[in-house]
């Protein structure tokens, strides 16, 4: 079980003992809403309108419907939707053009977005929308319960205090990326922001231009399109965000030429997948090579990708890609399913597990699709060293993998003393949770 999962549930039962979170669903969000508003909701959600026009009454029921399942964040939402919306504010939507809001709402998971540029200004205004109200929940929870902000399902994560969570909701919450000093090229001159955008195209020779237009400019043509993002970042934002994350010292020096390294070794965006920056021949061998494609078969890099999106946790050999050949033989020994001495290679010892391996829960972990990067950094945070990180995927997966593992336990032990506390009835909701929080510092 998630911690997030966990402590949602003790909020609610602690909310059914006393009116603690105050609140009330009897005037949901959507009640005031227009018709507009309610499709650029739905559309936001995925949610398959009617193939004829629907009045207002049965759109407010489709949002009804589907509002309890689709406005609740997890936590890793909010985590990956930060990085989309650190640098940006709703009021920022009407100033971009359409080529810019549909290729934001492409990266937000909107599936090809339509419509004239003011219903486009409408869906992003809606997805920052629940946005924000994920950060204000966050927050909001973790005052009350001085956890539930807590970052995912770790030991390490649940022994910070409470005012550490709060603070680190709250500032998430409210930090805006300043476009005149985060970006590279927030120090250069007019006149060179000016020459880069004539050389691309973008601006007109002798075109009058104020500084921030030109920012603006240089946003839509160099900021927004780099990939990595990182690589238009200032040093000192690089190197703030490092810090933040506990990836470098505070004293580490803040040349761009050493910041380069660590950047290229943790970061990762939201979308990044272990086969994000595979080739066409790459994803192809891939899918040849478990039979879901044939050898000549003609597919586009888009379509490989999808499918390998599809069948990725539910190949083999993925699972075991965390496991030394020896931990394999050691669990099938362990549980009686071969000979300690029978001699197996790898591919029949994955054989043998992934028939009588149960829990599929296991088998499907997030993290198994996690790039490097992202098992680097999630490995640093929980205490692992530099110098002590594996230098190979198997072995960083290893390593999450016990980590992964230690927190689920860590997790379904303090939800048991949990459910203890709300159900025994020999305490008031505020006794309640000053144990919750006792519990939860360890």
């Amino acid at each position: 079980m998630r911690l997030s999962t966990l402590i949602v549930a003790a909020s609610l039962t602690l909310a059914a003992q006393a009116s603690w979170f105050g609140g009330s669903n009897d005037n949901p969000e959507y009640a005031s809403w227009n018709a507009n508003e309610l499709k650029a909701w739905l559309q936001v959600h995925n949610i398959p309108l009617p193939d004829r026009t629907p009045s207002k009454a049965e759109l407010r029921t489709l949002v009804e419907d589907n509002w309890s399942t689709t406005s609740t964040w997890t936590r890793d939402q909010y985590n990956s939707a930060q990085k989309a919306f650190a640098d940006v504010r709703d009021t920022a939507f009407d100033t971009w053009d359409e080529s810019r809001l549909r290729e934001f709402l492409l990266q937000q998971g909107i599936v090809a977005p339509k419509g004239p540029r003011e219903h486009l200004v409408l869906l992003a205004q809606q997805k920052y929308r629940a946005y924000t109200n994920a950060a204000s929940s966050f927050s909001s929870r973790a005052s009350a319960t001085a956890s539930t902000a807590v970052y995912g399902d770790t030991a390490h994560q649940i022994s910070k205090s409470a005012s550490s969570v709060v603070g680190h909701a709250t500032d998430a919450a409210s930090s805006k990326f300043d476009q005149s000093k985060d970006y590279i090229y927030s120090t250069w001159s007019d006149n060179e922001m000016r020459k880069y955008l004539e050389s691309k195209g973008v601006l007109k020779t002798g075109a009058q231009k104020k500084r921030h237009e030109l920012l603006n400019m240089m946003h839509n043509a160099y900021g927004s399109v780099a990939d990595p993002i990182w690589k238009v970042w200032s040093d000192s934002y690089m190197h703030n965000w490092l810090l933040s994350r506990n990836l470098i010292r505070s004293d580490y020096e803040k040349k761009r030429d050493a910041l380069i390294k660590p950047m290229q070794q943790y970061y990762y965006s939201a979308s990044d997948t272990v086969w994000s920056p595979w080739t066409d021949s790459q994803l192809k061998s891939w899918l040849v090579e478990r039979g879901i494609i044939k050898s000549d078969a003609q597919v586009s890099r888009d379509k490989m990708r999808q499918m390998i999106k599809d069948n990725y946790l539910s190949a083999k050999d993925t699972f075991w890609s965390a496991w030394p050949d020896q931990k394999i033989h050691d669990w099938l020994v362990e549980h009686g399913y071969m000979r300690s001495d029978a001699q197996y290679k790898r591919d029949q010892l994955i054989e043998l597990a992934n028939e009588k391996w149960s829990d599929s829960k296991a088998k499907t972990a997030a993290y198994l699709t996690w790039p490097d990067a992202r098992l680097r950094a999630y490995l640093r945070e929980r205490g692992i060293s530099e110098a002590a990180l594996p230098t190979s995927r198997p072995g960083l997966l290893q390593e999450t993998r016990v980590r992964w593992v230690q927190s689920q336990q860590r997790a379904e032990t303090i939800f048991e003393k949990i459910k203890e506390l709300v159900n025994s009835g020999l305490y008031k909701a505020e006794d309640v949770i000053s144990r919750i929080m006792s519990l939860l510092k360890g």
